[in-house]
């Protein structure tokens, strides 16, 4: 198990905390790499199963999973790999269609992937009890990817989406409601959640963008802009931070930027090279 302890006072009560993890991803090729990220130091990890890309990641009972994707071939693929105690191993795969750019969370025990593309852009949520993959109830009209995911409490949340979607839906297992718009619609959006509130960081609308909006259900609030445009990153939070890694402005970059609402800091940057399409999660 995946797992770092801080000792408070007596030894008998360990505190467990969470690092950030950053799977595969795209540079001048598809890449394997896996990365630890403990604020602020990155360590390069044990690779994943194989290189890919535009996959989704979720932890579940402190355990990461690697889903979906395009390989090196720029083949879509079905693929559920599991990462604990630095040790990759292939699990059962999602549900047809092999799919990539998908959203995804966490809710409880059960990790959660939506939409996403096939041949076309898909409306599928399919859930996630280790072992075992489950259909349910499809997301509203219209079908979409390039759309970021995130949970609030006890439900999941979904952001945007091509093209240019401002759609915000929760999904409370399940069943799908549509909320409040995000404030402009985009896609290639990065999310995580920080104090039970979400925030959605740049993303391209006709352009890239560093905006960076608060979401307290059910409500937008805008927020300082990130240091730089970015598109296609990773995201997640750690603490009461959120960490938002790589992705392109027009090229793949190694930035990594620590959010504590309303601050931004710029940080260490990813270890080489630099990279997007990539996806990240806490442990």
């Amino acid at each position: 198990m995946i797992r770092k302890f801080i000792y408070i006072g007596s030894p008998a009560t360990p505190t467990v905390t969470t690092v950030a993890y950053v799977f595969g991803g795209y540079s001048t090729t598809t890449i394997a790499d896996t990365d630890q990220y403990d604020p602020d130091t990155w360590v390069s990890k044990t690779n994943t199963l194989i290189a890919k890309r535009q996959s989704a990641a979720v932890t579940i009972s402190s355990k990461g999973y690697m889903i979906g994707g395009i390989n090196s071939a720029s083949a879509k693929i079905l693929d559920t790999d599991e990462y604990v105690s630095d040790s990759w191993t292939s699990k059962t795969d999602t549900p047809a269609p092999a799919r990539r750019l998908m959203g995804a969370s966490t809710i409880g025990t059960a990790g959660y992937i939506y939409a996403g593309q096939s041949g076309s852009p898909l409306q599928d949520t399919d859930q996630y009890i280790p072992d075992t993959w489950t259909s349910k109830t499809s997301m509203p009209t219209p079908a979409r990817r390039l759309l970021a995911g995130s949970t609030i409490g006890s439900a999941g949340y979904v952001f945007g989406g091509i093209n240019q979607l401002a759609d915000t839906d929760e999904y409370t297992p399940d069943t799908w409601a549509s909320k409040t718009d995000m404030p402009v619609g985009k896609h290639a959006l990065m999310a995580s959640t920080i104090d039970s509130k979400g925030y959605v960081y740049g993303g391209i609308t006709t352009v890239y963008t560093k905006t960076c909006d608060e979401y307290s259900p059910d409500t937008w609030t805008s927020k300082t802009d990130m240091p730089a445009t970015a598109g296609y990153g990773g995201a997640s939070s750690i603490g009461s931070a959120g960490y938002v890694t790589g992705g392109s402005g027009g090229g793949a970059t190694q930035d990594t930027d620590e959010y504590a609402p309303d601050t931004w800091t710029s940080k260490t940057d990813m270890p080489t090279p630099g990279r997007y399409d990539h996806s990240q999660t806490s442990i």
